[in-house]
């Protein structure tokens, strides 16, 4: 069976919380579409219910767009948040709305006691009205995680065009009679009414439930409301409710609605009908991003007790200032008892040092990058201020601080207005990754390097799952000498399961930078104790790979005899490895780390010989010396 996955939402009315009172969550049950290949084009959503009579008023339902080319089984499965359990009730209802009569199936799966799939007790007898329909699952006992509902089981289907079917209020009892009270409703598919606040015939501003077009930050919910806002709408454009269950303020102080905007303008809440007289408050944070989700908080601590009617008044602009209609996203409106704004992201500094770049008296510096949020993604320079940098201080240092999430971004900074006033032309882009908190410093027109550390840890005692840091004088995100394991951005990772650990430092050409590799957390698990530091001079991107405790300028150097008679560079090698010695050698072998020798030279000259190593996969291999008489003498090499 072919499945495909689309959640369908509902406005949950108020279920409480410990510390927080949840409004709306625009959330529902996913409903996952069963269908029969390209040609079936059924889908479900939630829809107004069109035949508000009889036995079902409710406002929204399920609609079922059945294709003529869908199969018998057309439908949909759910894996519930919490199972159905038919210990005591026996019987699911649900009520149709059908334009035919046909046979109707229900499923319950994943029970201990085994799956079960019957068609409804109760033979369907109504067509354009709403009927309860009952399955009796009465041999079976315990819970079921996942149910699945077939509303037309015509087999085979005889349709020659698509057709509609509505459902509605999923619900488990232990009575067989239609029409009878829910033990528990499994969904109800029901909403908070959002009653549009319009400004006249001009303003055909309206609100439907749409899937979240941008589930990141704090927003990853499936769907949200959409605000179509009106360019001919008023300030006050937005929708009022009365709800079945008051909000209660009287210990939760602070109501937070999730809001996605295109333009920056105020938001407005407002509380109705309470004892203690109605409130109306702009948002205690203002607007900081666009094109992002943000957390907007509602301070009502001056009241107290429960309140029936809600407003929420999402683009407060007074005048609205609009020529062209616009979207407006929200989501998850609730009230707890913080004052504090939701947020994922994190206070980023960015300060450029403007000195020797040129820079006018009152010549503006800004950047421009894949920030998004308030910061746009490469908004020209001068057409976003969020992206202005200012020097307070007059020290030719300027900085702009962002609140960012984490993630990898790429920027460059600009003198003046447009495209003209780059650090350079073309590439490269800046980069960053953030992680946390931070300040960083960059030098105008010195051009980013990549600084690419690889350390070969066979031999190191390093145990499953113990972690590899390095720790230097870096700066920007790596710090200065962090402690190992304190610092996300100094862990180094071992993505081919070589034993050589790799980590690629985003950072400036032109720097020397020392560090030191550890194992573990904190600074016991060094390579060594004490000096020296290891060392790198990065001239554009640099690589450098070294092997685990080795000391920086003491490859191959020991107790052994052979030890001053005998060297091989470069250390680590890429193409080609030459080997050097002042005395006469039986032979020179090159063998991997499991023994296998896979290169051999037989009486080598004195002086240098060139071994050809470009066919030699990644990794550490040993090249051992055999002399005239006495012991061999082994040095460890790494091919990159």
């Amino acid at each position: 069976m072919k499945r495909k996955l689309l959640l369908f939402v509902f406005l949950i009315a108020m279920t409480g919380y410990i510390s927080a009172q949840v409004v709306a969550d625009f959330e529902v049950i996913p409903l996952n579409v069963m269908y029969g290949g390209s040609e079936d084009l059924s889908t479900m959503t939630v829809a107004v219910n069109p035949d508000q009579t009889g036995i079902n008023t409710s406002t929204y339902c399920v609609k079922f767009v059945r294709d003529k080319d869908g199969v018998p089984w057309g439908g949909f499965w759910s894996s519930l948040p919490a199972a159905v359990d038919v210990t005591v009730n026996k019987y699911v209802h649900v009520k149709v709305w059908k334009t035919r009569i046909t046979p109707i199936k229900f499923k319950l799966e994943g029970g201990s006691a085994g799956t079960l799939e019957i068609a409804s007790m109760n033979a369907q007898t109504t067509v354009n009205a709403w009927e309860d329909i009952v399955f009796d699952f009465s041999e079976k006992t315990g819970t079921y995680p996942i149910i699945a509902f077939m509303p037309d089981f015509e087999d085979p289907i005889t349709l020659t065009e698509d057709i509609i079917i509505y459902f509605d209020d999923i619900m488990v009892n232990n009575d067989p009679t239609p029409n009878t009270a829910a033990g528990y409703v499994i969904e109800d598919c029901e909403a908070i009414p959002l009653n549009m606040m319009l400004g006249g015939e001009e303003d055909l501003s309206n609100m439907t439930i749409v899937p979240n077009p941008d589930p990141s930050g704090i927003n990853t919910s499936g769907y949200v409301v959409q605000f179509n806002r009106d360019m001919d709408g008023v300030s006050w454009g937005g929708f009022w409710s009365s709800l079945p269950t008051p909000v209660d303020v009287t210990t939760n102080k602070y109501v937070h609605v999730k809001v996605w905007k295109p333009r920056v303008s105020p938001i407005k809440f407002k509380l109705e009908g309470g004892e203690a007289g109605t409130l109306e408050v702009a948002s205690t944070n203002t607007q900081t991003m666009t094109g992002a989700w943000q957390d907007f908080v509602f301070d009502f601590s001056s009241k107290t007790g429960t309140y029936p009617i809600i407003a929420f008044m999402p683009d407060f602009a007074d005048p609205v200032g609009l020529t062209e209609d616009i979207v407006i996203y929200f989501d998850d409106i609730q009230v707890t008892d913080s004052p504090v704004p939701i947020s994922l992201g994190v206070p980023v500094t960015l300060n450029v040092d403007m000195h020797g770049s040129g820079l006018a008296v009152d010549e503006p510096v800004y950047l421009a990058g894949d920030f998004g949020g308030a910061y746009g993604t490469w908004n020209e320079p001068g057409t976003n201020p969020a992206n202005q940098l200012t020097d307070p201080d007059a020290d030719s240092v300027y900085s702009l601080t962002m609140d960012l999430l984490p993630g990898t971004y790429q920027f460059k900074f600009f003198k003046s207005a447009g495209w003209n006033g780059g650090e350079w032309g073309g590439d490269p882009n800046r980069k960053v990754t953030i992680s946390g908190e931070a300040s960083l410093t960059y030098h105008w027109a010195v051009k980013p390097a990549v600084l690419t550390l690889n350390v070969d840890m066979h031999g190191s005692g390093l145990v499953a799952d113990e972690p590899v840091w390095v720790a230097g004088d870096f700066g920007f995100v790596y710090g200065v000498w962090n402690e190992p394991g304190t610092n996300l951005a100094n862990q180094l990772f071992d993505e081919d399961a070589d034993s050589v650990y790799t980590l690629a430092l985003n950072l400036e050409s032109g720097m020397n930078v020392a560090f030191k590799f550890f194992k573990g957390n904190g600074w016991t698990g060094g390579e060594w104790d004490g000096d020296p530091n290891r060392t790198a001079a990065i001239v554009n991107d640099t690589t450098v790979t070294v092997f685990w405790g080795v000391k920086p300028g003491t490859e191959g150097v020991g107790d052994h005899p052979l030890a001053s008679k005998v060297s091989v560079y470069p250390v680590p090698c890429n193409t080609y490895l030459t080997i050097n010695t002042s005395i006469q050698m039986k032979s020179v072998t090159v063998s991997s780390t499991m023994g296998k020798k896979l290169i051999s030279i037989e009486k080598p000259a004195l002086g240098t010989t060139t071994i050809r190593t470009e066919e030699l996969a990644t990794g550490l291999y040993f090249v051992t010396f055999y002399p005239q008489s006495g012991n061999p003498y082994t040095v460890k090499v790494l091919k990159y």
